[in-house]
């Protein structure tokens, strides 16, 4: 398994940063990979395309962002997790998805 995040193009607007590239890291493979996949990653974020979301958590001077997002396909509830890379804060990085079971946080 490649340690190396996976590179898209894909234009969305988060928190007022004009998204061009997604890297999606590899960690939701070792737990998740039963049900999750790179292009249902990317549905996710585009679900996040033209909202704001306050920082979850920040270590080192890295801000987190995380998400509940309720796929109406499916009614399953879907955690992401990231940050804004680049000179711009044009590049989202996922950190990780997966499902969730429980709804303590707010979705969209």
């Amino acid at each position: 398994m490649s340690k190396k995040p996976t590179e898209y193009k894909l234009e969305v607007n988060i928190n007022g940063n004009k998204i061009k590239k997604v890297l999606i890291g590899r960690h939701y493979l070792k737990k998740h990979s039963s049900y999750m996949n790179d292009a249902l990653i990317l549905e996710l974020v585009m679900a996040l395309n033209g909202h704001t979301f306050p920082v979850d958590s920040s270590t080192n001077d890295t801000d987190y962002f995380v998400a509940d997002i309720q796929m109406e396909s499916s009614n399953k509830i879907y955690r992401i997790i990231w940050l804004f890379e680049g000179a711009s804060l044009e590049v989202l990085g996922v950190i990780n998805a997966y499902r969730r079971l429980n709804k303590k946080r707010s979705k969209i």
